[in-house]
């Protein structure tokens, strides 16, 4: 299993929330994608462009009360993720 997320770089699992996977089209916990991307084997953004999901992330993040560095290093970690890798 990845340790994070490969379309948004969040942990699939936390102390904090638990196993944050998503869900396959059989029910199975994902390996490699969160809750909050992918559910029944589809993503939940579809059409969901890379500088579309670093805005979400770093809203989250600044709502999450992340500083600078972590807000900077996700960015760019992103483009290196499965999902946006071209």
């Amino acid at each position: 299993m990845s340790k994070q997320c490969q379309s948004c770089g969040m942990p699939l699992s936390t102390k904090k929330a638990g196993d944050c996977r998503g869900t396959e089209a059989d029910g199975t916990k994902s390996e490699k994608w969160c809750s909050l991307c992918y559910e029944n084997g589809a993503f939940i953004g579809p059409d969901c462009t890379l500088d579309e999901m670093k805005t979400i992330v770093d809203k989250a993040l600044v709502e999450n009360g992340s500083g600078r560095l972590m807000r900077w290093l996700a960015q760019k970690q992103l483009p290196h993720l499965e999902r946006w890798k071209t």
